[in-house]
């Protein structure tokens, strides 16, 4: 894993923003989802189904769909700084929901940015690599001591938002303690 971003004491609101397009066959969901971990223990998952978690320290806009453009888009956001003390990990990851890869969806884009600052891109992952693969950790966000700390992942799963269970044991390969 790579550090990207040691993210400032002043940073509390953090953004994920993904946007795609329908493949040939018609409306389909490439799922934007945060997965919560304390340690290596799985707690929760942020998507499109379980909108909030903890009193709205992360919230997920749902789908989001534009048919007369054929885009999809989905939004997560983090107020780190209300996060209860026992999360270590926020990862974030994109998955196909009928598709069988990322590869059917034309035009994706994702951007990580504090939401005071739209322009500077906190993730620098690309997914194109991906692209033959169901599901990407794309990065995620790790507590250390006070600071949190954004790392660059990549890293190709199997699991979708239908089975985070390939993901999560992903992940927890991925979390060193």
């Amino acid at each position: 894993m790579v550090l990207l971003y040691a993210i400032p004491l002043h940073f509390n609101h953090v953004i994920f923003d993904l946007f795609w397009g329908y493949p040939p066959h018609g409306c389909d969901y490439l799922d934007a989802s945060c997965l919560v971990f304390n340690g290596k223990t799985y707690t929760a998952v942020v998507d499109y189904r379980n909108c909030t978690f903890s009193t709205k320290s992360i919230w997920h806009s749902g789908d989001v769909m534009d048919h007369v453009h054929r885009r999809g888009h989905h939004t997560i956001e983090v107020r780190l700084k209300d996060l209860p003390s026992s999360v270590t990990h926020l990862f974030f990851t994109l998955s196909a929901w009928n598709s069988p890869t990322i590869a059917h969806y034309p035009s994706p884009s994702l951007k990580f940015f504090e939401a005071s600052n739209k322009t500077k891109d906190l993730c620098s992952t690309t997914f194109t690599h991906a692209r033959n693969s169901q599901a990407v950790v794309m990065c995620y966000v790790a507590r250390s001591g006070h600071q949190w700390k954004i790392f660059n992942c990549g890293t190709l799963s199997a699991g979708n938002a239908k089975n985070y269970n390939p993901l999560i044991l992903k992940i927890q390969s991925l979390i060193n303690i």
